[in-house]
């Protein structure tokens, strides 16, 4: 139900934010909701430490204080937006089935960017599951020394959140976008071929760069998606939800290729998703 719930917001949201800001700062409206989503996640796991802790009061719940605290900020969130006024677009007044939505996917453009949200999402995905493994497998980590290589991640995507916002609004999307991808392309080119034993500096450096260049892929590639259909915003915003599929696909196609050639198969997988984005970029209007 969590997981429907999410979706279901994620699709709605973000054909209203179109409502509600002008066009071109869209992307940086997405990329701004990234950061705050990007908190929600990072504090996660200290929330429920806290309260396993009994650092904050917690009546007997421990860990799991962490969903009464997350079901009021959400129920908050929603009653704001019910009651606030919001002049939409009117919507068409033809009913678009699943397969008509489906349909869209024949739009090249539309096509092109479903395939970017699942490169950015695989990626992502990825990284959170091959970052540990990279410390320990070339630099004898332990389980717990690893885990940190996850924790910098969502720090730099946090950071890329925030800072992607500011940018956006005063750069074009595409060069933006542009640097983004090829930041992606360049960490993984380095933990592919660079190996410096006894230096997790670099690996940290390169895990810094892949969570900071993919914290703004998603929004732009989403605002390019709905501003160029605009007639069937709401469609193409469940299409792009849809495209968050990518992490499955990728962790699978990442297991295959690290039977193969352990953590630099994975790498490889992640580093072609990379390589399409930059290619994503001569699309972006």
């Amino acid at each position: 139900l969590l997981g429907i719930g999410n979706a279901i917001m994620q699709t709605s949201l973000n054909p209203l934010v179109s409502n509600v800001v002008e066009e071109d700062r869209l992307a940086s409206t997405l990329t701004f909701g990234q950061f705050v989503k990007a908190i929600a996640s990072f504090m996660a796991p200290y929330i429920a430490m806290w309260g396993a802790t009994a650092v904050i009061p917690t009546a007997g719940l421990e860990w799991r204080v962490l969903f009464p605290i997350y079901a009021v900020v959400a129920v908050l969130a929603s009653l704001l937006v019910g009651f606030s006024r919001i002049e939409e677009a009117p919507a068409d007044s033809r009913a678009t089935g699943f397969i008509g939505c489906l349909k869209l996917l024949g739009n090249p453009f539309v096509l092109l960017c479903f395939f970017g949200i699942m490169c950015h999402v695989g990626i992502d995905v990825g990284t959170n599951t091959t970052a540990p493994k990279l410390l320990m497998e070339r630099l004898g980590f332990s389980l717990d020394e690893a885990a940190f290589a996850t924790s910098l991640y969502f720090i730099f995507r946090t950071i890329g959140s925030f800072t992607g916002s500011y940018i956006l609004s005063r750069v074009r999307a595409r060069v933006f976008f542009c640097i983004s991808s090829l930041m992606i392309l360049l960490a993984m080119a380095g933990l592919l071929f660079v190996n410096l034993p006894e230096a997790p500096l670099f690996i940290y450096l390169m895990i810094a760069l892949i969570g900071y260049g993919n914290s703004n892929i998603f929004p732009i590639i989403f605002s390019q998606a709905l501003t160029h259909v605009p007639e069937n915003q709401n469609e193409v915003s469940g299409l792009m939800i849809m495209g968050l599929f990518g992490g499955t696909i990728f962790p699978l196609l990442m297991g295959f290729a690290s039977d193969w050639a352990g953590t630099s198969g994975a790498v490889m997988v992640m580093a072609a998703g990379a390589a399409y984005l930059v290619y994503f970029t001569s699309r972006i209007k």
